[in-house]
């Protein structure tokens, strides 16, 4: 292979970092983040989670184990797919890949949602139903947080009562 094949494969790729493309990659970063924050809430010694090295898909499912009542919720499965959205544009050059989780998504976003609200004016339609299955998810994960955030305060309540607050010290 030549440089110059190198280059316009190169090229070739740029014209796919489009609008979905940015909504799916950002809107996974934020998704991850709010999933990082539950993680560190509910465990007592969030130092050592780095250490762990989870994998998204991992951390999607510990979230999913840690929830009081929302473990069996579709929107952990609209979730997955969004990071299987996320792995076809990270991971691939394949854009028939890109294409069929896309079409997943929209499959799995119609479950849960109806579907004519998959549409925003001036918007391109796989975009569109990537920005919205996101604002969907964040929501649901906005929802779960703060049920993770209150067992963290009933935890430190315990600890407070029980250890004179010493786990609140990082004792």
């Amino acid at each position: 292979m030549k440089l110059s094949d190198v280059q316009k494969a190169f090229m070739d790729e740029i014209q796919y970092v489009d609008d979905t493309s940015q909504i799916i990659l950002k809107g996974h970063l934020v998704a991850e983040d709010m999933m990082n924050k539950a993680i560190e809430s509910f465990v007592l010694h969030a130092e050592h989670i780095d250490n762990a090295r989870l994998q998204f898909h991992q951390k999607l499912e510990l979230c999913r184990a840690l929830s009081l009542s929302d473990n069996k919720n579709k929107m952990w499965n609209l979730l997955k797919q969004i990071n299987v959205v996320r792995n076809a544009l990270s991971h691939s050059l394949d854009e028939n890949r890109r294409s069929k989780a896309i079409t997943s998504l929209r499959s799995i976003y119609d479950q849960e949602f109806n579907p004519k609200t998959r549409k925003i004016d001036g918007m391109p339609e796989d975009a569109a139903l990537c920005m919205l299955a996101i604002s969907g998810v964040l929501g649901f994960l906005h929802s779960f947080l703060k049920e993770v955030n209150r067992l963290e305060e009933v935890i430190k309540g315990i600890d407070t009562i029980m250890n004179k607050g010493e786990l609140s010290r990082g004792n």
